[in-house]
């Protein structure tokens, strides 16, 4: 099982985000979490990564909650598409959106490799974590 060193969990509910920053720590998903409360900081902070050349600072996994303020996971998608990193960084769409039209969406956006609804719960969790085992090393 491959784990990912580091996460970055985009969630503006805090409750919900130290929920789920806890859940991957137990459950090993990831080495280290970094959680930020909308999209323009996650973008933000890994702009500045990517200005720094700081490889081992890209995040592996991006937890994505989709309704933000300020930049809500859409705006992340769209901007984090044009940003050009060298690895691959898996995205799961983690919201309480179940709307058919946001599922289907979120198919169009190569870096999404799962879509789930929050709360992030241990069936989700092993299903994440078989996504990741079936990613090209």
């Amino acid at each position: 099982m491959k784990v990912p060193r580091l996460a970055y969990v985009v969630e503006d509910d805090p409750v919900t985000s130290i929920i789920t920053e806890l859940i991957i720590k137990k459950n090993r998903l990831c080495e280290q979490v970094q959680s930020y409360g909308n999209g323009q900081q996650a973008f933000d902070q890994l702009t500045a990564v990517l200005q720094d050349q700081a490889s081992d600072e890209i995040p592996d996994l991006i937890l994505l909650d989709l309704n933000m303020p300020l930049m809500d996971g859409w705006e992340f998608l769209d901007a984090f598409a044009g940003l050009a990193i060298d690895k691959q960084v898996c995205v799961f769409v983690l919201t309480s959106s179940i709307h058919p039209d946001d599922i289907e969406k979120s198919k169009y956006y190569k870096e999404v490799k799962g879509y789930f609804s929050k709360p992030l719960d241990l069936p989700n969790v092993t299903r994440m974590q078989q996504l990741l085992d079936e990613l090209p090393a």
